[in-house]
């Protein structure tokens, strides 16, 4: 899943700021995520036509997200990341800036960088069926994307896929992991599964009751060779 880490067929994509013990969390404006897709767009010089044909998504559909007037649910954000090449977290978190070198050119470097989330800082990113708290989100080029999901009960997800690995760890409740290719395996507090998240994957809470998750993707900056 941003999408993505995202992972169920879930209502509009809203963002949440972090705020004060005590104070309503102000919510970042709509337009950050049309606005993204936008820049990316024009960054491959591509029309809206041509984006509205590579994503099965109407032109005048991603016309109205680009300028803020509507969002997208995630099954349709992810057909966006897909046609563009990207990972759902470029869009729905913060820009982490011009690419580093790389770094076999310019060999192993020591940073001794570091990123502390304190309890309520995390970025929410709040869906129909999905509560997403990103961690780390201010530490720019990072490899790995930890989240920790509330998923709510009573809800069959489609299977997605993206593309690097996905790690999922019970926190509470209990979970059944759906795939392509395995039969669904239940997990319960303390249990974890690691996965290729480019297997057509997904979870949903069971037993009645919702579930919290600690997940973590692979972030990778580099575009797929196929689309999928």
């Amino acid at each position: 899943m941003g999408g993505c880490h995202v992972r169920t067929p879930d209502g509009p994509v809203m963002i949440r700021a972090a705020a004060p013990a005590g104070a309503a969390a102000p919510r970042e404006p709509r337009p950050a995520v049309g606005a993204r897709i936008r820049q990316l767009r024009r960054a491959r010089r591509w029309t809206l036509k041509r984006l509205s044909e590579a994503s099965q998504i109407p032109l005048s559909t991603l016309s109205k997200v680009e300028t803020g007037i509507v969002s997208l649910n995630i099954e349709k954000l992810l057909k966006v990341c897909t046609a563009l090449g990207v990972d759902v977290m470029q869009l729905v978190a913060p820009v982490d800036g011009a690419a580093e070198p790389d770094e076999a050119a310019r060999g192993p470097v020591v940073t001794g960088r570091r990123s502390v989330t304190r309890k309520g800082d995390a970025r929410r990113v709040e869906t129909e069926r999905t509560v997403y708290e990103h961690h780390a989100i201010d530490f720019l080029h990072r490899k790995l994307m930890p989240a920790v999901l509330e998923v709510k009960a009573g809800h069959s997800p489609e299977l997605l896929r993206h593309q690097g690995e996905e790690f999922i760890y019970v926190l509470a409740g209990t979970v059944e992991v759906l795939s392509e290719f395995y039969e669904p395996t239940v997990l319960k507090a303390g249990e974890s599964i690691y996965i290729d998240s480019s297997m057509a994957h997904n979870v949903r809470a069971v037993g009645g009751k919702p579930a919290r998750v600690l997940n973590i993707m692979t972030s990778s900056g580099r575009e797929p060779q196929a689309k999928r």
